[in-house]
Protein backbone atom coordinates (compact mmCIF):
# COMPACT_ATOMS: atom_id res chain seq x y z
CA UNK A 1 0.00 0.00 0.00
CA UNK A 2 1.56 3.63 -1.27
CA UNK A 3 1.35 6.33 1.52
CA UNK A 4 0.65 9.90 -0.79
CA UNK A 5 0.64 13.19 1.09
CA UNK A 6 -0.65 16.38 0.42
CA UNK A 7 0.70 18.95 -2.31
CA UNK A 8 2.22 15.26 -4.27
CA UNK A 9 2.58 15.64 -8.20
CA UNK A 10 3.53 12.11 -9.99
CA UNK A 11 5.10 12.66 -13.21
CA UNK A 12 3.70 10.74 -15.87
CA UNK A 13 5.33 7.18 -16.20
CA UNK A 14 6.46 6.62 -12.75
CA UNK A 15 6.47 3.79 -10.86
CA UNK A 16 5.83 4.04 -6.41
CA UNK A 17 5.33 0.40 -5.38
CA UNK A 18 4.47 0.27 -1.19
CA UNK A 19 6.26 3.14 -0.44
CA UNK A 20 5.38 6.21 1.63
CA UNK A 21 5.41 9.89 0.10
CA UNK A 22 5.14 12.80 3.08
CA UNK A 23 3.62 16.22 2.15
CA UNK A 24 4.68 18.70 -0.42
CA UNK A 25 6.82 16.27 -3.17
CA UNK A 26 7.61 16.85 -6.55
CA UNK A 27 8.37 13.26 -8.48
CA UNK A 28 9.38 13.96 -12.17
CA UNK A 29 8.78 11.55 -14.76
CA UNK A 30 9.61 8.04 -15.32
CA UNK A 31 10.98 7.80 -11.60
CA UNK A 32 10.67 4.53 -9.59
CA UNK A 33 10.44 4.64 -6.08
CA UNK A 34 10.77 0.78 -4.67
CA UNK A 35 9.27 -0.92 -1.74
CA UNK A 36 9.32 0.52 1.73
CA UNK A 37 11.14 3.84 0.55
CA UNK A 38 10.26 6.93 2.24
CA UNK A 39 10.23 10.26 0.48
CA UNK A 40 9.74 13.00 3.25
CA UNK A 41 8.49 16.65 2.85
CA UNK A 42 9.76 19.39 0.61
CA UNK A 43 11.53 17.00 -1.83
CA UNK A 44 11.98 17.38 -5.42
CA UNK A 45 13.09 14.02 -7.46
CA UNK A 46 14.46 14.33 -11.15
CA UNK A 47 12.93 12.71 -14.03
CA UNK A 48 13.86 9.44 -14.03
CA UNK A 49 15.05 8.94 -10.45
CA UNK A 50 15.40 5.23 -8.99
CA UNK A 51 14.76 5.22 -5.35
CA UNK A 52 15.86 1.77 -4.14
CA UNK A 53 13.87 -0.51 -1.63
CA UNK A 54 13.72 1.03 2.19
CA UNK A 55 15.68 4.27 1.04
CA UNK A 56 14.85 7.29 3.09
CA UNK A 57 15.30 10.71 1.15
CA UNK A 58 15.41 13.53 3.87
CA UNK A 59 13.33 16.78 3.90
CA UNK A 60 14.25 19.75 2.10
CA UNK A 61 16.64 18.47 -1.03
CA UNK A 62 16.53 17.78 -4.46
CA UNK A 63 17.87 14.02 -5.78
CA UNK A 64 18.14 12.31 -9.06
CA UNK A 65 20.02 9.65 -10.77
CA UNK A 66 19.60 5.97 -10.85
CA UNK A 67 20.72 5.13 -7.68
CA UNK A 68 18.91 8.02 -6.16
CA UNK A 69 21.70 10.46 -5.56
CA UNK A 70 21.57 14.04 -3.32
CA UNK A 71 21.74 17.35 -6.02
CA UNK A 72 21.47 19.67 -3.45
CA UNK A 73 19.09 21.89 -0.44
CA UNK A 74 15.79 23.24 -1.72
CA UNK A 75 15.69 26.86 -1.02
CA UNK A 76 12.61 28.68 -0.20
CA UNK A 77 11.45 29.70 -3.88
CA UNK A 78 12.06 25.73 -4.85
CA UNK A 79 9.45 24.60 -1.54
CA UNK A 80 7.28 27.11 -2.83
CA UNK A 81 7.12 25.98 -6.22
CA UNK A 82 6.67 22.36 -5.24
CA UNK A 83 3.21 23.55 -3.92
CA UNK A 84 2.07 25.77 -6.88
CA UNK A 85 3.19 22.64 -9.44
CA UNK A 86 0.73 20.71 -7.48
CA UNK A 87 -1.77 22.82 -7.83
CA UNK A 88 -1.69 23.86 -11.25
CA UNK A 89 -1.74 19.87 -12.47
CA UNK A 90 -4.50 19.61 -9.96
CA UNK A 91 -5.93 22.21 -11.83
CA UNK A 92 -5.41 20.68 -15.38
CA UNK A 93 -7.21 17.41 -13.97
CA UNK A 94 -10.14 19.24 -13.63
CA UNK A 95 -10.22 20.57 -16.80
CA UNK A 96 -9.45 17.38 -18.72
CA UNK A 97 -11.98 15.43 -16.28
CA UNK A 98 -14.41 18.34 -18.19
CA UNK A 99 -12.91 18.00 -21.26
CA UNK A 100 -12.15 14.12 -22.30
CA UNK A 101 -15.43 12.13 -21.10
CA UNK A 102 -15.01 8.30 -20.73
CA UNK A 103 -17.47 7.17 -23.21
CA UNK A 104 -15.84 9.69 -25.73
CA UNK A 105 -17.28 13.20 -27.22
CA UNK A 106 -18.43 11.77 -30.93
CA UNK A 107 -22.31 12.65 -29.55
CA UNK A 108 -21.23 16.33 -28.44
CA UNK A 109 -20.19 16.93 -32.35
CA UNK A 110 -23.56 14.85 -33.94
CA UNK A 111 -25.84 17.48 -31.08
CA UNK A 112 -23.75 20.30 -32.75
CA UNK A 113 -25.06 19.33 -36.02
CA UNK A 114 -28.39 18.55 -34.78
CA UNK A 115 -28.83 22.17 -33.32
CA UNK A 116 -27.26 23.45 -36.81
CA UNK A 117 -29.98 21.85 -38.66
CA UNK A 118 -32.66 22.79 -36.42
CA UNK A 119 -31.72 26.62 -36.84
CA UNK A 120 -31.50 25.95 -40.89
CA UNK A 121 -35.12 24.52 -40.73
CA UNK A 122 -36.30 27.59 -38.51
CA UNK A 123 -34.38 29.78 -40.60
Amino acid sequence: VCHVGHYVSVGAGSTLTSCRIEDLVEIGEKCTIGEGAVVESNVILEPGTVVPAYSRIPSGQRWGGNPAAYIEDLDDEAKDHIKSHAESIGVQAQEHLVEFLPIGNTYVHLEELEREGVKAKQG
